[in-house]
């Protein structure tokens, strides 16, 4: 099998502030890559057949990678340290996680607001960490272990051009996951060997190998993820 590689993604030119605050849903576009039966979990999808796991979305549309304001930098959370002010997409994974586990109520955006200070001192002081609102290697590492670890799959081909149970087209570039009972668009940050990803749930599955997440191909191979493992997981319910 080839190797699934994370995309890399150019930083842009600083202090060139847009108003794309208002939302984070854009297309990673994700090549294709060859795939062996044994990559999945080989449970039966909502989409319909056997397959490596089951879900997928339209058109890569449930990705969130690239919407990113213009200057600030496409970061992986836990690579710097992180405050008031700053921007980019670990500030963006910072947000859905502590949206996810409710702490204070910060926008889904790309920026360290003042409701994301607050959250994070809430959550520093649940973790008996210093309460600053600064978001250091100790903070993110709290913030990782409170996101649980589940198993997961993931799946592609053999399913591209199929419906998914969300009513979107299944491709090659598609990102999302898969969750037997999450609602469609539920919101879901993924971890895993130090790499994140923002999306959503687009389809139903896994039902095989005690799995409770089914990545898509494109959605695994950003992640870097091979084969049936855990992932560590934040997820929001669509509302």
């Amino acid at each position: 099998m080839e190797d699934l590689r994370p995309r890399r993604f150019a930083a842009l030119d600083n202090r060139k502030r847009t108003a794309l605050r208002a939302g984070l849903a854009a297309v990673v576009a994700a090549g294709c890559v060859a795939a062996s039966a044994q990559a999945g979990g080989g449970g039966i999808s909502a989409s319909g057949g056997l397959g490596t796991g089951g879900g997928g979305t339209g058109a890569g549309s449930a990705g969130f990678e690239d919407e990113i304001t213009p200057g600030c930098p496409n970061k992986q959370l836990g690579r710097r340290t992180l405050k008031l002010g700053d921007c980019g997409g670990d500030v963006a994974t910072l947000n859905w996680i502590l949206k996810a586990k409710d702490f204070g109520a910060p926008e889904l955006v790309d920026e360290f607001e003042d409701a994301t200070e607050v959250a994070v001192e809430d959550f520093q002081a649940a973790a008996d960490l210093r309460p600053d609102g600064v978001v250091d290697i100790e903070t993110s590492a709290a913030l990782v272990n409170a996101m649980p670890a589940q198993r997961a799959t993931w799946y592609g081909p053999g399913f591209f051009g199929n419906e998914t149970a969300c009513g979107e087209t299944f491709t090659r570039r598609t990102m999302g996951v898969a969750h037997k009972t999450l609602p469609c668009g539920s919101k879901v940050v993924l971890r895993y060997r130090g790499r994140f990803i923002r999306t959503t749930v687009i389809d139903r599955g896994p039902y095989a190998n005690g799995a409770k997440w089914d990545l898509t191909q494109a959605t695994a191979r950003a992640l870097g993820f091979e084969y049936t493992d855990e992932v560590r997981v934040a997820k929001l319910a669509a509302r």
